[in-house]
């Protein structure tokens, strides 16, 4: 699966996951791991959302 992945995308994934990103309530919010990777709030969305369709993509297709 990680091969689906590009490096920024795992980055992003990677970051926000040990940043609590998608703890309930959120111990990070997209602004803060977005901060720490040093790129935009909107560019983070993209990296994180891309990821995550490739990720259920090879999840659900098998």
């Amino acid at each position: 699966m990680e091969s689906e992945l590009t490096e920024r995308q795992r980055s992003a994934m990677e970051t926000a996951y040990y940043a609590g990103f998608f703890e309930w309530p959120r111990d990070s919010s997209g602004e803060d791991v977005a901060d720490v990777l040093d790129v935009s709030a909107p560019t983070f969305h993209q990296h994180l959302r891309v990821g995550e369709r490739k990720l259920l993509g090879t999840f659900l297709d098998g």
